[in-house]
């Protein structure tokens, strides 16, 4: 049974190859590192590299007494590292993928080695604001397409993260029947996701299988339903509340039997 355990904590939360240590720590709260997982001292020792950095594994497994994943994760990585060391900043981010991951990156170092409030979201980092430290770090570094759009935002101490990785994330520039200088922002619901278009849960392209929700935000719907299920009743990207397919009221039917609309309960996002 401890083996099966400590199996099934190395799948879910081992390090990808070339993954920071930032995001690898963002993506363990994310599948559940600070739930129910939990690790007493002999089962530490037993579980083997999940950082892929030695430093990192031996003081996971330093930790004494019964503690959750999460805890021995985030201890570990302050022992280890000083924020500098971890921190890699950019001088161009190019995508919105690599935007919002570089945004959670600044968030996540922020959380663990700041001296401000996000500090009290250790435990739920998609709670972070974004300080003045982390705006100014990530607009300098937008790309022309993304600044023109962070330009007509203005930053305040009220600023949530996951406002701001929506925002980004749904930025469009409408179809041609305007002037080709005219940029305008567009809401989720009128950009449909493309083949193109990643999870932003596995990071792979929505090609297959989709389920999207009433806020217009489209995943797999195998990646959806855990989310969902176990970890939060919030859409991953802008938190509206949302619930599965399955739990609601009867839909007419749709002609793609592989493609599912959830309902969801609007909350303001921006």
């Amino acid at each position: 049974k401890s083996q099966h355990k400590l199996q099934e904590i190395r799948q879910r939360f081992t390090r990808l190859p070339h993954q920071s240590l930032l995001l690898w720590l963002y993506e363990c709260w994310f599948a559940g590192a600070n739930g129910d997982v939990f690790l007493n001292s002999y089962e530490a020792r037993q579980l083997g590299s999940l950082s892929r950095d030695v430093a990192i594994d031996r003081g996971i497994r330093r930790g004494a007494g019964t503690l959750s994943l999460w805890r021995r994760l985030v201890a570990s990585m302050r022992e280890t590292y000083s924020a500098s060391e971890v921190m890699v900043y950019r001088d161009r981010w190019n995508t919105r993928l690599e935007g919002v991951r570089y945004l959670t990156e600044l968030t996540m170092v922020d959380i663990l080695y700041g001296n401000t409030r996000n500090t009290q979201y250790l435990d739920d980092p998609d709670e972070a604001y974004c300080t003045w430290y982390i705006w100014k770090a990530f607009k300098k570094s937008a790309p022309l397409f993304y600044a023109k759009a962070l330009s007509s935002i203005t930053w305040d101490t009220d600023l949530k993260v996951q406002k701001l990785k929506a925002y980004i994330w749904d930025y469009r520039v409408k179809p041609p029947s305007l002037p080709q200088d005219s940029y305008v922002e567009t809401q989720p619901k009128e950009c449909a996701a493309s083949s193109d278009d990643p999870c932003t849960i596995c990071h792979e392209e929505l090609s297959r299988n989709t389920c999207e929700l009433e806020c217009g935000h489209e995943f797999h719907r195998e990646c959806i339903r855990p989310w969902l299920q176990e970890h939060s009743s919030t859409c991953p990207i802008c938190r509206d509340y949302a619930v599965l397919p399955a739990d609601v009221p009867e839909r007419p039917a749709r002609n793609n039997s592989k493609h599912y609309k959830a309902k969801a309960w609007r909350r303001s996002v921006f």
